[in-house]
C-alpha cells in the first residue's frame, strides 16, 4: 500500500471561500455542523443545501436532524434547503440536483462548497462532476472524524477501512458510469 499516493489521491485541502450555495452531504455526525456555522458567519455563502435522508445505523432523517440544530445554532430557517429522501451519495446528488432546478435555480448557482467527511469527499465531487452542469465550480470543505484525517488515516485501523473502502467504491462507480474522474 502506497500511503502517499492514496492521499494525494483521496484528500483534498478544505477551500471555504465565497460560493452561491453549500451543499452538506449527509451523516449522523455533528462535525459538518462546525463547518457550516462558521462558512454562514462568516458569509461565504447565504443559501444552505442539507442533502440526507433516513440514516440506516440511526433511524433519524439526516437532514431534517441538521437542520434542527443549525436553527439552534442561529442559522435562519429560510436560508436552509431540505434534500431529506437520499440514502447514497448518488442520491444525495440527484435529489439536490432536482431540488436546486426547482427551487434555486441553475442560473444563480457558478460556485458550490461541498461539504464531506475528509475520505468521503473525492467521491462527493466525483459524482456531482458527472451529473451537475460543467460550468459550477465545486469547492471542498472537509472535516475529520472517528479519531483520523489525511495525516494520520493510515495509522488508524479504521481510517484504512474508511479510505480503502471509499477506494473501492470509486472504482466500482467509475466503471459503473455514476461518477467522474477529477
Amino acid at each position: 500500500m502506497d500511503v502517499e499516493k492514496i492521499t494525494e489521491y483521496m484528500f483534498f485541502k478544505s477551500r471555504p471561500e465565497s460560493a452561491d450555495l453549500a451543499m452538506v452531504f449527509g451523516t449522523q455526525y455533528r462535525e459538518p455542523l462546525k463547518q457550516v456555522k462558521k462558512i454562514y458567519y462568516d458569509r461565504l455563502t447565504e443559501k444552505i443545501l442539507l442533502s440526507g435522508g433516513k440514516n440506516r445505523h440511526t433511524g433519524r432523517n439526516e437532514a431534517r436532524e441538521m437542520a434542527l440544530n443549525l436553527i439552534d445554532m442561529g442559522v435562519n430557517l429560510a436560508d436552509i434547503v431540505i434534500e431529506d429522501k437520499s440514502t447514497n451519495t448518488l442520491e444525495n446528488v440527484l435529489f439536490s440536483k432536482q431540488i436546486i432546478e426547482e427551487e434555486i435555480g441553475f442560473q444563480d448557482v457558478r460556485r458550490i462548497l461541498v461539504i464531506a467527511k475528509c475520505y468521503h469527499v473525492r467521491r462527493a465531487l466525483m459524482t456531482l462532476k458527472r451529473h451537475f452542469p460543467d460550468n459550477i465550480d465545486f469547492l471542498p470543505v472537509t472535516y475529520d472524524l472517528l479519531g483520523f484525517g489525511q495525516n494520520n488515516w493510515h495509522a488508524s485501523p479504521v481510517g484504512r477501512e474508511k479510505v480503502l473502502s471509499e477506494m473501492d467504491k470509486i472504482n466500482k462507480y467509475l466503471v459503473k458510469g455514476d461518477i467522474a474522474e477529477l
